[in-house]
């Protein structure tokens, strides 16, 4: 059995990889939950035959006890919300250990309905396509706004490479996507240190960071991408956050997501989203630091007051489908007057350092683009079907819904947000 090793510290206490690893999980479900497990698989229609169906005859072969498989159906595409953990709490077995077969939204709705029963549970991936299946807490829809909710991360992980390989390509491009946003993330958070509001601790940069140009060298290497996401899902188990993971790409992607932006009639995927915000991500720390501070001066819009910025808020807000909290977090992080003018300072005291820094993080915009789209990535609007209104709309909106610190809120806080818009 390859188990591999995970640092010290996690909920996660074991991780089998390598190909026909579901063989093992009798094996596994045994020794965290004891000598005779009773298993209930969750899984959708495409996840039970890709998977699900075959781990299933595993377990009954080993004597393991296994309730009535909960599937989801495979069409239309499944997503991740509160109603459907509900869904979930309604027939969850008792005294059972869940088994989620799936991707990012079956992980994602069986972490959450685990950790409100308070049982641990049993991931088995079927495709390489996301980093939450090793991640403290589930990425949910909660009444229109994508919130993370807590919960613990799984107890064990049985990834089969062969399954993982299997998946349809676009699914491990998404993967490809999601690791490379942790790219502009680095530099997003290197932004926060620097001003004082998120300081990085060094052990979860460097399990993340440190291997990942490795990792994203070969968009072809199934095994590798999905190492360099679990490993920044147990950076997100250290944290207790996302910080480690993304950054104003990702806030993109919950704009369009919340949206339900769709693309030949199909809702476009978490990967494919992110990498266009990583794109535009990327483009934004580029333009930005090729301005002197002389020119981020010049080009500066005067800050708003706060009825001018609750009547900007409400207007990008006025599609009423980012939930009721937003209008809230972003006038939580409203600057104005002095506490204005001390920001902006306090960046362009910072100029120097912080583009050669994120100069240092970033890949250079043209390279970006060439390994995204060896890796088959989308790196324009239209090839997720965003037309270019509605593209600015949620770049600018974005910045709304978090409080986290991004680049989109330095270059907002610069009055630079509409200059840069401009040349994305």
């Amino acid at each position: 059995m390859n188990l591999i090793p995970i640092p010290p510290g996690l909920e996660t206490e074991s991780f089998v990889l390598e190909a026909g690893a579901m063989r093992h999980a009798p094996e596994i479900l045994r020794k965290h939950w004891g000598s005779a497990p009773k298993a209930w698989i969750v899984a959708d229609d495409n996840t039970w035959r890709a998977a699900g169906e075959k781990l299933n005859g595993i377990l009954k072969a080993a004597g393991i006890a296994c309730c009535e498989p909960y599937l989801f159906p495979g069409s239309p595409t499944l997503h991740a919300t509160t109603g459907h953990v509900d869904e979930l709490l309604a027939v969850f077995p008792e005294e059972c250990v869940p088994v989620a077969v799936g991707g990012g939204t079956v992980n994602d709705l069986v972490k959450r309905a685990s950790g409100v029963k308070g049982v641990r549970y049993c991931c088995v991936p079927t495709a390489p396509s996301v980093d939450g299946y090793t991640s403290y807490g589930a990425a949910l829809n909660v009444d229109g706004l994508k919130k993370t909710l807590p919960c613990p991360a799984p107890l064990a992980i049985v990834a089969d490479t062969e399954t993982l390989a299997n998946a349809p390509g676009d699914m491990f491009a998404a993967g490809y996507a999601d690791l490379m946003a942790k790219i502009p993330a680095g530099a997003d958070w290197i932004l926060a240190d620097r001003l004082g509001l998120h300081p990085i601790r060094q052990d979860v940069w460097e399990l993340v960071q440190v291997p990942l140009r490795d990792n994203l060298s070969d968009p072809t290497d199934v095994t590798r991408v999905f190492m360099g996401l679990a490993a920044t899902g147990y950076a997100m188990q250290l944290c207790r956050d996302s910080r480690p993971a993304s950054g104003a790409e990702h806030l993109m992607s919950h704009v369009w997501e919340m949206e339900d932006l769709c693309f030949n009639g199909e809702s476009v995927s978490h990967g494919f989203k992110v990498s266009l915000g990583t794109v535009v991500s990327t483009a934004l720390f580029e333009k930005l630091f090729s301005l002197s501070v002389d020119e981020a001066r010049r080009f500066a819009e005067p800050g708003l007051n706060r009825a001018a910025r609750e009547a900007e808020i409400d207007a990008l807000l006025m599609r009423g489908c980012y939930g009721s909290e937003a209008k809230e977090i972003a006038m939580s992080k409203f600057l104005e007057g002095d506490a204005l003018r001390e920001r902006r300072e306090q960046l362009y005291d910072s100029w120097e350092f912080l583009r050669e820094a994120t100069r240092r993080q970033l890949f250079p915009l043209a390279e970006l683009r060439k390994k995204l789209e060896a890796a088959h990535c989308p790196v324009l609007p239209a090839q997720i079907g965003l037309p270019a209104g509605q593209f600015l709309h949620g770049v600018a909106a974005a910045q709304l819904i978090r409080t986290r610190y991004t680049v989109l809120d330095a270059v907002y806080e610069l009055g630079l947000l509409k200059v840069l818009l401009q040349f994305l």
